[in-house]
């Protein structure tokens, strides 16, 4: 990839920098090197490459190999009936910082051109993918071409985002067609000319044909298969151009994200031109040199996958052939062998350019997929100080690059040129004006403000399902002023709820202005304030609901995420609200038990701290960990008894497993929304560090469960 400067680079850059660097004082590569095997290989030294630019050898000024490790186990992603501490864990949705990222992947789905089998091979592979191959520090996207398409904030490592967005996968019959392969059935050609045959024999009782067809005839014929086979080429094309569009603009996202990058592309084909070299140099064909040059700027490696998969082109039973002669079926076969062949130039070609794989003719997409995510555990950066002309578009636009290694026995894949000129600055890069919606719309959380968050799904019996998100803002970060005696500041926030496609369903914003002086000045600079910002969202599914903070006067900018699951209620289902939780003593709790503690005359009073434990959750082992949450079910009536039971985890063990209690729920006035709380002993055993506690409500009668995850830590 490629990113222009016209700073000179004076050290190696470390794995944040751009990979690849094109400036006047020098060019920096990417560069991967795998053996018979397709694995990595990381012990070569700076004289088994040579560069070549544009056919002269060039000398290598910087030479480095950069690695990233992944520090997690493999888990699965979705929650089994019973659930294994791995798969809780993996849903701790804990984000992601820069620095903890492992790889970075986009997995694009041509949805607007997939046929109907291609669809349900992309979902079963992707699947595979999620629960299988990617690892707890991957950040991932999978973006729909026909969908909405919200490049930055649909990276995340929650594989329940994830598989929402793979299960909204379906055909598109106006774009894609029912097979993948192109049609072999009669066009008018055939037509005439079985007509012509039966006709004779008919009339004359021979197979030899009798009836004079003559020249113009045959020319019509072939003019009209022509201007229909052309007509449904150019419908490719327009789709094609869509779908690259697309991509253009995922790509032009992932060019804020750190380090190199990967994309993973799943089509049924991009053709650029048929045979001529004058029909290469089609407008397909351009934009796909631009995306790919984008791509490139951008140090993304694109590996494409065909989604046909490994396909026979012989006529078969599905095809419509009462109209095409026997003498004809040889053509037909040999027209959709090569249409098949065709559609893959595009994706072999984005592939090359771009550095990465075109994966073909296979029916297992994930060996293709596996193969992709070995290489990007390493690569080689190799630089080299080029001739200035070469940067003069005037002289010569594109600058051909080739990597040769002394080694034959190695396979190097590298990008196959750059464009002269350019610019380094981002036209997608935001003024400070709009830092605040650049900070809503990254990946990776921002911390010039400490900002705590605890989204919490709800159900209204009036207004419906919102989400009730509570934030706890550190007011040190905060610049306060002297205002008539008055300690003041204000601050922007900005939020908004992301569906499975990228776009904003429901977003807030506001300006906050905090008066406050004295004793209560001192108690928010000690301990933080909180914020409570309600959204309603109607609609269900999955949400990664993000927040944005910025001091008025500083411009300092805190933000956070959490994926929020909003459930059908209208099917029946059953369902927990968010957990709010609160730590006491073990004192203070055995005095609420005996109901000493309250407002009442003879009750001693002690102040709540449920809002800043339900945010914060930090713990102390020895104490009282208290929850509180709503059980949901549409059914009439609702269940006179449900059972509960609280588990935490650790790492990959249970450390506590509650008795399965029933509770009557009978006396409760709206039985589809019952209050539930209950109360948890954390042990004095139990170590400093990062738990899981997970609520389990089942309905004996209706035979439903459902489970909500609260993640917490336990400190000193």
């Amino acid at each position: 990839s490629a990113s222009l400067s016209q700073n000179p680079v004076t050290k190696p850059p470390d794995q944040d920098d751009p990979v690849v660097k094109i400036s006047t004082d020098l060019i920096q590569v990417d560069v991967t090197v795998t053996d018979k095997n397709g694995k990595v290989v990381p012990d070569l030294e700076q004289a088994d490459f040579e560069i070549f630019e544009n056919g002269e050898k060039q000398n290598i000024s910087n030479f480095a190999f950069l690695s990233r490790t992944a520090s997690a186990v493999i888990v699965d992603g979705a929650l089994a009936s019973t659930p294994s501490p791995q798969s809780v864990t993996a849903a701790s949705n804990k984000p992601l910082s820069r620095a903890g990222v492992h790889r970075t992947i986009a997995v694009v789905i041509d949805d607007l051109n997939l046929s109907f089998g291609s669809i349900d091979l992309a979902r079963r592979s992707l699947r595979k993918f999620v629960n299988e191959q990617m690892q707890p520090d991957d950040l991932v996207a999978i973006v729909r071409t026909r969908g909405g398409i919200g490049a930055l904030q649909q990276f995340t490592s929650d594989k329940r985002i994830l598989h929402a967005a793979i299960d909204s996968l379906r055909w598109n019959p106006a774009g894609g067609s029912f097979d993948s392969l192109s049609s072999v059935s009669q066009n008018e050609s055939d037509i005439s000319e079985r007509f012509t045959r039966e006709s004779d024999l008919v009339g004359g009782g021979s197979s030899k044909q009798q009836t004079v067809v003559l020249a113009k005839d045959l020319a019509h014929d072939k003019k009209g298969a022509d201007a229909s086979r052309n007509a449904a080429s150019q419908a490719a094309g327009i789709h094609a151009q869509t779908s690259l569009g697309a991509i253009k603009y995922v790509i032009s996202g992932m060019k804020r994200l750190p380090g190199r990058k990967a994309m993973m592309l799943f089509s049924d084909g991009i053709e650029i031109g048929n045979d001529s070299v004058k029909e290469r140099g089609s407008t397909i064909f351009g934009y796909l040199q631009d995306i790919a040059d984008e791509a490139n700027r951008a140090s993304v490696v694109v590996y494409t996958f065909d989604t046909k998969g490994m396909r026979s082109m012989s006529i078969a039973a599905s095809d419509n052939t009462y109209e095409i002669i026997d003498g004809h079926r040889g053509q037909k076969e040999t027209a959709r062998l090569k249409d098949f062949r065709d559609s893959q130039d595009g994706l072999t070609y984005f592939a090359d350019r771009t550095g990465g794989r075109a994966f073909l003719n296979s029916d297992n997409l994930n060996l293709g997929i596996q193969r992709a995510l070995d290489e990007q555990a390493g690569y080689y950066l190799l630089a080299y100080v080029p001739d200035a002309e070469n940067f003069d578009p005037q002289k010569r636009r594109f600058n051909k690059l080739e990597i040769k290694l002394k080694r034959p026995d190695l396979k190097v894949s590298f990008r196959s040129g750059f464009f002269s000129g350019g610019s380094n600055a981002d036209s997608n890069d935001l003024t400070k004006d709009k830092a605040l919606a650049s900070a809503l719309f990254s990946p990776f959380t921002q911390n010039e403000i400490a900002l705590n968050m605890s989204a919490l799904y709800a159900d209204d019996k009036s207004d419906g399902p919102y989400v009730r998100s509570f934030l706890h803002i550190d007011a040190r970060n905060l610049k306060f002023h002297d205002e008539a005696g008055w300690k003041v500041a204000t601050f922007d926030i900005l939020a908004a709820a992301f569906g499975d496609n990228g776009m904003p369903a429901a977003s807030k914003e506001s300006k906050y202005t905090i008066k406050t002086r004295g004793a209560t000045y001192d108690a928010m600079l000690r301990e933080g304030f909180v914020y409570v910002l309600p959204v309603p969202l109607k609609k269900p599914g999955f949400y990664q609901f993000r927040v944005a903070v910025q001091d008025s006067e500083t411009k300092a900018i805190g933000s956070a995420y959490q994926t929020v699951e909003i459930p059908d209620l209208s099917k029946a289902r059953f369902a927990l609200s968010g957990l709010a939780v609160e730590n006491v003593s073990l004192q203070t709790w055995q005095n609420i038990s005996a109901g000493k503690v309250g407002s009442r005359p003879g009750q001693v009073k002690i102040p709540s701290t449920l809002l800043y434990d339900t945010i914060l959750r930090q713990f102390r082992a020895g104490s009282v960990l208290r929850y509180g949450c709503e059980v949901y079910s549409s059914a009439t009536g609702g269940a006179a008894v449900i059972e509960t039971r609280a588990t935490i985890y650790h790492n990959d063990r249970v450390v506590h497993n509650g008795n399965l209690n029933s509770i009557d729920v009978s006396n409760q006035k709206d039985r589809q929304r019952v209050k539930l709380s209950g109360a948890i002993t954390l042990a004095d055993s139990l170590e400093p560090g990062d738990y899981i506690l997970q609520i389990t409500v089942s309905d004996p009668t209706g035979n439903k469960t459902a489970r909500q995850l609260l993640p917490f830590e336990i400190v000193k």
